[in-house]
C-alpha cells in the first residue's frame, strides 16, 4: 500500500535541486501550523495553484496576507 508520505518522498527525490529549497521552506511552514491555520477557501487555493502553475513568485508577506484573508483589492 502506497501512503501519502511514500509518495511525497518519491516526489521530493524527483525534484530538481534548484526547487529543493522552496519545497523545504514550504514543508517547514506547514509543519509549524495547525490544521485550522492551513485551511484555504476554494478561491484562495485557486489563486495559489495559478501562481504555482505559472511559476509566479510571491513574497512571504503576500503569502501571509493570502493565508490570513487580507486583500489589497
Amino acid at each position: 500500500m502506497n501512503t501519502a508520505k511514500d509518495r511525497l518522498k518519491k516526489l521530493i527525490d524527483e525534484i530538481p535541486e534548484t526547487k529543493a529549497g522552496e519545497v523545504l521552506d514550504f514543508l517547514l511552514y506547514i509543519k509549524g501550523k495547525s490544521e485550522q491555520e492551513l485551511y484555504l477557501t476554494p478561491e484562495e487555493e485557486e489563486k495559489i495553484w495559478d501562481n504555482i502553475n505559472t511559476d509566479e513568485r510571491m513574497n512571504s508577506e503576500e503569502v501571509r496576507k493570502l493565508l490570513i484573508g487580507e486583500s489589497d483589492e
